[in-house]
């Protein structure tokens, strides 16, 4: 059995809502994933294809160790230059008390969050913060914000029901680099 798939099935019995993404890609390969009832072990084992990336649904979808799942995103838009700042302010909204998924991108992280069942937030992004400077995502280069290309350089969002969030051992769609759990996956059966 493949790398994809065992993980996919380990994170399900867990708790966590699995669906499949399209291959080196971040779209369900499902319509309607979003409402869909959460896939079986034998669903999952029955449409997994060889390349397919591995989605969750956090919110009220993926319970796990008696909470609700939400991820932090932190995505970094305008390059490494602008990581630091990023990671400084996610931490100062969370402290060290998550773990973190990297991104395939090398600098965005997804820090997984815990919430009592029924109180995870019912928007699926909510933007919490975002970076000052704007920069034109063609040339990574500080743009005025009337550009039609001119995206904050790095924004850090809450997702919850309804959202995507791409987890590990999934490739990257852009840098063709794997996502990974910064030590080794914090959700192990004991």
């Amino acid at each position: 059995m493949g790398e994809m798939i065992k993980e996919a099935l380990r994170l399900h019995n867990l708790g966590f809502a699995i669906h499949w993404l399209r291959p080196q890609s971040k779209i369900p390969v499902s319509p309607g994933w979003a409402d869909a009832p959460v896939m079986t072990e034998a669903e999952l084992r029955a449409s997994y294809r060889p390349g397919y990336n591995l989605g969750f649904r956090p919110g009220k979808w993926s319970v796990v160790r008696g909470k609700e799942i939400c991820v932090l995103d932190i995505d970094i838009r305008g390059g490494e230059r602008y990581a630091p700042e990023a990671y400084a302010a996610a931490a100062v909204m969370l402290g060290d008390d998550t773990f973190t998924v990297i991104s395939g991108s090398g600098v965005g992280r997804h820090r997984y969050l815990g919430f009592p069942i029924g109180q995870s937030p019912n928007k699926a992004a909510s933007t919490l913060r975002q970076s000052d400077i704007w920069v034109n995502t063609d040339t990574k280069m500080i743009c005025n914000v009337a550009d039609k290309n001119a995206r904050p350089a790095w924004l850090i969002e809450l997702l919850s029901t309804s959202k995507n969030v791409v987890m590990p051992p999934s490739v990257h769609p852009d840098t063709g680099h794997p996502y990974r759990f910064d030590s080794e996956s914090p959700y192990e059966n004991h």
